[in-house]
């Protein structure tokens, strides 16, 4: 089985999903990051990621119970088919700004007659022993928001039909906005997915309780952070409270110097 089941009756059905960002091009590590998570994204955007990483990743997120979702490196739809074969629940496609990119991205979704999808025997398909019947346009399409265009245009992006959420990414957004207005532009991208009736989501920080202070209750997709981050930080805390243990009296701030 290629998919996690439910994962876009899940997200359609607007019920709380937690995930965070995979980078790391090892399957042990994917496996052990899904373990905690409802779903993962795989970043072809910001890491050295490539294309054939996507199905080894998915198998070991997969394997864990997770479900997989591609970050693509653009928001253009070329050269998704090779994305889409290795069987990944879903894509979210970075920095939309328009209705028109929106709907390029659904269409390369879907198979024929609704869209532009290729076919091939692949694990999507379960190595061709699916038809296109069984697995038509079941991939959650998740776009994000990321520029103050994406903001001003995103009731009419969240009016397209297929994409399935709306993703603030605070990282860029902060860059454009400054932190004072992150917070407006967010509760704006969330008025415009339930104006649609779809999911919306935040995306990047580091810390939990700001996260689920910027989803505040109406977002269900939240994406915490990033496997390096995590590990940097846990691997950190793990080894100075283990040097502030065997630290003479009046020596810590030394040793953490």
């Amino acid at each position: 089985m290629s998919r996690t089941p439910g994962f876009s009756h899940r997200l359609r059905a607007l019920q709380p999903l937690l995930g965070t960002v995979v980078t790391v091009p090892d399957v042990a590590l994917a496996e052990l990051t899904a373990s905690s998570v409802d779903f993962v994204w795989i970043d072809l955007e910001h890491s050295a990621l490539a294309v054939s990483n996507v199905q080894p990743l998915a198998v070991g997120a997969r394997a864990a119970g997770a479900a997989v979702v591609a970050r693509l490196a653009s928001a253009e739809a070329g050269g998704l088919n090779a994305i889409l074969d290795a069987g990944v629940d879903g894509v979210a496609a970075p920095r939309v700004e328009s209705a028109t990119e929106a709907a390029r991205l659904v269409e390369a979704l879907r198979y024929p007659p609704r869209g532009s999808r290729g076919l091939a025997a692949r694990r999507a398909n379960g190595y061709g022993r699916q038809t296109t019947r069984d697995s038509r346009s079941e991939l959650a399409c998740m776009v994000q928001i990321e520029s103050p265009h994406g903001v001003e245009r995103a009731d009419a992006i969240a009016a397209v039909d297929g994409v399935d959420a709306l993703i603030v990414g605070c990282a860029d957004l902060s860059l454009a906005l400054g932190s004072a207005g992150l917070t407006d532009a967010i509760e704006h991208v969330q008025r415009a997915a339930a104006g649609a009736g779809i999911a919306s989501g935040v995306a990047g920080p580091d810390d939990a309780g700001r996260l689920a202070e910027l989803a505040d209750g109406r977002s269900t997709v939240l994406v915490l952070s990033a496997d390096v981050r995590l590990y940097a930080r846990a691997v950190e805390a793990a080894v100075d409270g283990l040097r502030r243990r065997l630290a003479p009296q009046g020596e810590v701030a030394r040793v953490g110097a």
